[in-house]
């Protein structure tokens, strides 16, 4: 069949233009609403992103100072570790008086009472003392006093080093004891020996 088409000439041209155009004006608000679509799932997922982030660097401010008190706890800890490895050899070789005095008290024979005790350095020779590096060491002076009606003075003293030197309680700490000095007396006609000891302690002794 043949179709005629009696318009005029200017709606013919126009129906032809409209006809062109609607297809591309289709096209463009599409890809318009496509583009704004992923511009909107681009920009919500943006925005998840840094809402997490907020939250976790909230979360990190939170435990950053327990965090801090950690870390200065550690530190503590290994100061104290230190202190005590430092320490610990001192502590060991501390000397105890009162176990000390309490072993002499222990070890005094009959006759024999204390005069006095003291702590004093004494001058030694390196070529007689090799344990010693310096020229001097403490040493605890013992002054004390023997009556004997029997008159043995000499031999209750030679008793009373000897007890001293095989006490491993008393003899621990010294090196040697040494009779310094013997002198004799009358008190009321009773005669009185007084005498003092040098007990000489080890050089890594902590007084």
């Amino acid at each position: 069949m043949i179709e005629i088409n009696l318009l005029p000439a200017e709606y013919k041209v126009l129906k032809k233009s409209t006809a062109k155009n609607v297809p591309v004006n289709l096209i463009l608000i599409s890809t318009n609403a496509v583009l704004l679509a992923v511009l909107l799932i681009v920009t919500g997922m943006n925005l998840s992103r840094t809402i997490t982030l907020n939250a976790l660097n909230t979360r990190l401010k939170g435990l950053a100072p327990e965090q801090q008190k950690i870390i200065a706890l550690q530190r503590r800890m290994e100061s104290l570790k230190s202190t005590n490895a430092m320490f610990s050899p001192l502590v060991d070789n501390r000397f105890l008086w009162s176990k000390k005095l309490y072993f002499l008290d222990e070890l005094i024979l009959p006759g024999i009472w204390l005069r006095n005790i003291s702590l004093e350095r004494k001058i030694v020779n390196t070529l007689l003392e090799p344990n010693y590096p310096g020229n001097s060491v403490n040493h605890l002076k013992i002054g004390a006093s023997v009556v004997s009606i029997t008159h043995d003075e000499m031999g209750i003293i030679g008793k009373f080093i000897r007890r001293l030197k095989t006490s491993d309680d008393f003899i621990r700490d010294f090196s040697n004891i040494e009779l310094e000095g013997v002198v004799s007396r009358d008190i009321a006609s009773i005669e009185v020996m007084d005498f003092t000891l040098l007990c000489l302690f080890k050089s890594d002794i902590n007084l």
